[in-house]
């Protein structure tokens, strides 16, 4: 069987019952056509991508979903593939997250209040500061996995990256922005619409125009999580809770952090006695 129908075997069969969408990552795959999975068919697609001009962690994200596909259809088939993607990993650069300071972050929110005719970017922001939510989990957050009594709220499986149910906990500043948002709002998304009469599906051009007024540099709508983890890890709160903030599957994503807070190191080895 070639690749692609393997592909199209896992997209209609488990993707598809996720509700996770990666057709900005199937899209690539016809380059695969009818050619079966080997480590030349693999090399020959990275070099395609990288010719492209793609990044190899944007490479290894799109191998991640052929490898899961294969090994998807080993598990549902007699018929056993052997699969040569397992353990095939291109290197990738040092990953140096960028994150703002708290002036950067009040700055954004002032030039962001008002915008349009209303506070709804203004509230965007505030909630990916203040809970560490992707944009999709918020863009995509019904008021029944909202709990303002008991200040949580929850992304769904179908909706985390990690596909796990994450409870998030709420701040004063989170609760508010919130409840804001709840007032005469009819719809069940907590991000409505109200020229579609949908959720709202983007904030990219507001947050773009925000980011520029408030003359922060170039900073990403993603930019808010790692400022959320950055701020967290500087304050001395421990990386397990930190990853669980976050809703991290392994530790090790939420270690690039780490080095955020030597400081509070650097005072935990003030404390050993004079040894001298």
């Amino acid at each position: 069987m070639n690749l692609l129908a393997i592909i199209d075997f896992y997209v209609k069969n488990s993707l598809d019952m996720t509700g996770v969408n990666y057709d900005d990552k199937l899209c690539h795959f016809d380059f695969f056509g009818g050619k079966s999975l080997t480590i030349n068919t693999i090399t020959d697609y990275c070099t395609y991508r990288t010719l492209q001009g793609v990044k190899n962690a944007t490479i290894n994200r799109e191998l991640t979903i052929v490898r899961s596909a294969v090994n998807f259809y080993n598990k549902h088939h007699d018929e056993q593939i052997k699969n040569p993607l397992n353990g095939f990993k291109l290197f990738e650069e040092e990953f140096i997250p960028c994150y703002l300071t708290v002036r950067q972050c009040q700055d954004l929110l002032t030039h962001a209040k008002g915008y349009n005719g209303n506070d709804l970017l203004y509230h965007f922001i505030n909630l990916l500061l203040n809970t560490g939510c992707r944009r999709g989990e918020l863009l995509k957050l019904e008021w029944r996995n909202v709990h303002l009594e008991q200040r949580y709220l929850t992304v769904l499986n179908s909706l985390s990256k990690n596909r796990k149910t994450i409870h998030k906990p709420l701040n004063d500043s989170a609760v508010q922005s919130l409840q804001a948002l709840k007032h005469n709002n009819p719809s069940e998304w907590v991000f409505y619409n109200e020229q579609t009469g949908q959720r709202r599906v983007t904030f990219q051009s507001a947050f773009k125009k925000a980011v520029e007024r408030a003359d922060i540099g170039q900073v990403r709508i993603h930019d808010l999580r790692h400022t959320f983890a950055s701020v967290l890890v500087q304050q001395g709160t421990p990386i397990y809770h930190v990853m669980q903030l976050l809703g991290h599957s392994d530790i090790k994503t939420t270690q690039k952090y780490a080095h955020l807070g030597r400081n509070n190191l650097q005072d935990v080895v003030k404390s050993l006695p004079n040894f001298g």
